[in-house]
């Protein structure tokens, strides 16, 4: 269970460019208990938000993800509700990185409703901004997650 944890935190780190692919792939792979059911974006179907703390080469980072639906897009933040009511707006920096479909997309594509994952960063005081640095647009079918 404890590696399953490390996998997943390496995987979201390096979904939110706190580690590099190189870093994530020197953790040992967990030996599943049952069969793996699809895709890797599996691991994080079940997650509606979440955040934790990150020890990086600059010092600590605290990085978040969040699962939901578009509710506000403007060209520098995005509002996004969680299933059970939880809405947070992400700023969105000039270097984020969209994706739909596994292609590239641009911000400005997102519109309200659509379903999304989001990962960045939290700040350190609850009332700073918090910063998406990757944003992946779902299907209806498609699982949730960094790897969808």
């Amino acid at each position: 269970m404890k590696r399953l944890g490390l996998l997943c935190g390496a995987a979201v780190l390096t979904f939110t460019g706190a580690l590099p692919p190189v870093a994530a792939a020197a953790q040992p792979a967990p030996q599943p208990s049952a069969p793996p059911s699809g895709s890797h974006g599996d691991m994080f179907s079940d997650v509606l938000h979440g955040e934790g703390l990150v020890q990086t080469k600059h010092g600590p980072v605290r990085v978040a993800i969040q699962n939901g639906d578009a509710t506000k897009v403007t060209d520098t933040a995005l509002t996004v509700r969680s299933s059970d009511g939880f809405t947070r707006t992400w700023q969105l920096p000039k270097d984020l990185k969209v994706y739909a479909k596994r292609q590239a997309i641009q911000p400005s594509d997102i519109k309200p409703g659509t379903e999304l994952t989001v990962a960045g960063t939290a700040p350190a005081e609850k009332s700073a901004t918090w910063t998406a640095k990757r944003v992946i647009v779902r299907t209806p079918s498609q699982p949730s997650g960094p790897n969808s």
